[in-house]
């Protein structure tokens, strides 16, 4: 599983769209949602600052972000 991966099911567990993940990490709010998509499908691959911001807002440790294996734990 890839970053783009966990981050993207962190996303849904939290019922945020990629829109509202994105302006929530500070992004623009024309290009929010694209950047997200990006991580998500591995076209891009977000730097460490973005990985807390972003791990924050999902409610997760930015370790959990980079984990090759998340265990079946409640986040």
């Amino acid at each position: 599983m890839t970053v783009g991966d966990r981050l993207k099911r962190f996303r849904k567990r939290k019922n945020l769209t990629q829109k509202q993940l994105g302006l929530a990490a500070g992004f623009d709010k024309l290009g929010a949602d694209v950047r997200i998509a990006q991580y998500e499908s591995g076209t891009r691959r977000p730097k460490g600052k973005y990985v807390e911001r972003l791990a924050a807002i999902v409610g997760v440790q930015a370790s959990d972000v980079y984990k090759r294996q998340v265990y079946s734990r409640q986040l």
